[in-house]
């Protein structure tokens, strides 16, 4: 078979390294430990990416298209596939959509009505999407239209990414663009991962934002040609009348052109038609009404606050005291104490509430991180925001508090707790108890590692066990390289660092059979350790 052409520009390449390095892979899972290669060793990654676009038939052989499929939680009781896609195909996917992102943004309807990932790359910081449109000014053009009109109807599309049809999205982007190699190599790693059914997009990466965005496009279009007034964010449609039957009739066409054209149809549950008024006055965004409790307003103005800092912008420290003086408006504690003694949290407003704990004083924090750990059954919808906030204030927690996180975790884990029986749960767990060096914990990852755990876990066990020192650990589960999985060898080659002498004969036995990835995550575990000869730990 001849060898295909390159058909992606090394730019391309190096925006789509720089925005996965910074901004991770999904919003989904904790990020993987390529991440750390993609930031260190950026270069590398860029050769790899172009010789799998030299010659991608040779490169599907011999660098499968692995995923991992996980549930993660969605409200109380609900579930939702993430897929989390091997880190180097994820970025190649990537490359291949940003290839044509520009001429699918021109292709969709202004951003006056459409709010959600408006394409416009800043090679600098290696971000894809415009920061001022967004879920804000969808909200604030919600309420504008909302005071013009008398009726207000609020959807969502079911299920959307993992309905998308590839027939439909291949039509959709053949009249995007003319770029055919494009378009066939997307395709054929869609459909490599979706385990080569017809429909579903992995949720939460970049390519799948921008792809779903693209899908929509023509409902949008057939909506503004029937006279229809609306906005949309990402799945979320609010349309506006000025009568219920007017309403009615646009929740009808809707309904038709989401089946017809994508064979998508809305949320019965989510699905309401109300009055403007009602509208409003559930709207963080309108004014405050005459007799609003005073908790009430404070919560509706912290829902409009961008709890959002950038630790790479030019006014990074100006901005970030900026955030602080707004934060310090707010008593974050108390509206935190009052989320926590409901029978179930407000997700959106808790959330926000973790968010900017971050942003407090250490005693606050410590005394915060106290009531998380005692009320995480409450916060089980967003128990990874939990995790994540704990694991960033690790290095400012008290040891007491520390010890009563581990211990609490720890429990969560060996009495086969709920919470963490939710895979991506116990990953952003594990990434917390990271830190946990104690012998109760090296027992707990080992008995883990039996069980029959999605790869995704089981090569972060083994980082976590090479992270603790554990060689005795390592070195026996090396001498089962042969029947790991993919993920757990690149683990297991990073970890090898830890064996001195034996790893490095290890590695030689080896090293033959290693594809171009595999090598240069040799390359940096290496340089990453000659660095730092005495402090060098496996990073998690």
């Amino acid at each position: 078979m001849e060898k295909s052409v390159p058909i992606i520009k090394t730019d391309i390449f190096k925006l789509a390294v720089k925005n996965v390095a910074k901004f991770g892979d999904t919003d989904i899972f904790p990020y993987p430990i390529e991440n750390h290669i993609f930031n260190d060793k950026a270069d590398g990654v860029i050769a790899v990416l172009e010789s799998i676009d030299k010659d991608f038939d040779a490169a599907v052989k011999n660098i499968p298209i692995l995923t991992a499929k996980n549930l993660s939680v969605v409200g109380y009781s609900g579930f939702r596939w993430g897929t989390q896609i091997d880190p180097i195909w994820n970025a190649y996917l990537l490359a291949l959509v940003l290839t044509i992102a520009e001429e699918i943004e021109s292709k969709r309807l202004g951003s006056d009505i459409v709010f959600s990932y408006r394409f416009k790359p800043d090679k600098d910081t290696g971000s894809l999407f415009d920061k001022e449109v967004g879920w804000q000014k969808f909200q604030h053009a919600s309420v504008a239209h909302a005071h013009d009109n008398s009726y207000v109807l609020r959807c969502d599309i079911s299920d959307f990414y993992p309905r998308i049809y590839h027939h439909r999205l291949e039509n959709a982007l053949k009249k995007a663009t003319n770029n055919g190699d494009i378009i066939k190599r997307i395709m054929t790693i869609l459909q490599s991962i979706s385990d080569n059914v017809s429909y579903g997009l992995p949720v939460g990466g970049a390519a799948a934002r921008i792809l779903s965005e693209l899908l929509l496009n023509r409902v949008d279009r057939l909506l503004i040609s029937e006279s229809i007034i609306f906005c949309r964010f990402v799945d979320d449609f609010v349309i506006f009348a000025k009568n219920k039957e007017e309403a009615y009739s646009a929740l009808i066409s809707l309904n038709d052109l989401l089946l017809t054209n994508e064979g998508l149809s809305l949320q019965k549950t989510k699905t309401r038609i109300m009055t403007s008024k009602e509208f409003l006055s559930t709207s963080e965004f309108s004014a405050p009404e005459e007799h609003e409790a005073e908790r009430d307003t404070e919560e509706r103005a912290f829902r409009r606050l961008r709890v959002y800092f950038d630790p790479y912008s030019q006014t990074a420290e100006s901005d970030y005291e900026q955030l602080k003086a707004e934060l310090s408006k707010f008593d974050i504690v108390g509206m935190l104490g009052r989320e926590l003694s409901k029978s179930r949290i407000d997700e959106g407003l808790s959330r926000r509430l973790i968010s900017a704990l971050k942003h407090l004083k250490p005693a606050v924090q410590n005394d915060a991180v106290k009531s998380l750990i005692n009320s995480l059954d409450l916060l089980y919808p967003i128990y990874p925001a939990v995790m994540l906030l704990c694991r960033g204030l690790l290095e400012t927690l008290e040891p007491n508090v520390k010890e009563e996180l581990f211990l609490k975790l720890r429990g969560l884990i060996s009495s086969g707790s709920y919470i963490t029986q939710v895979p991506t749960n116990l990953s952003y767990t594990l990434r917390v108890l990271s830190a946990d060096f104690s012998e109760e914990s090296e027992r707990l990852l080992s008995l883990l590692y039996k069980q029959p755990l999605s790869m995704m876990i089981k090569r972060d066990i083994i980082l976590m066990m090479a992270h603790r020192g554990a060689d005795h650990w390592v070195s026996n589960c090396r001498k089962s390289y042969s029947t790991l999985t993919v993920w757990e060898r690149r683990a297991m080659l990073i970890s090898s660092y830890i064996l001195e002498d034996e790893g490095k004969h290890w590695r030689d036995s080896v090293k033959q059979d290693l594809n171009d990835f595999e090598k240069l995550i040799l390359t940096w575990a290496a340089d990453s350790k000659q660095k730092n000869p005495q402090g060098w730990r496996v990073p998690v």
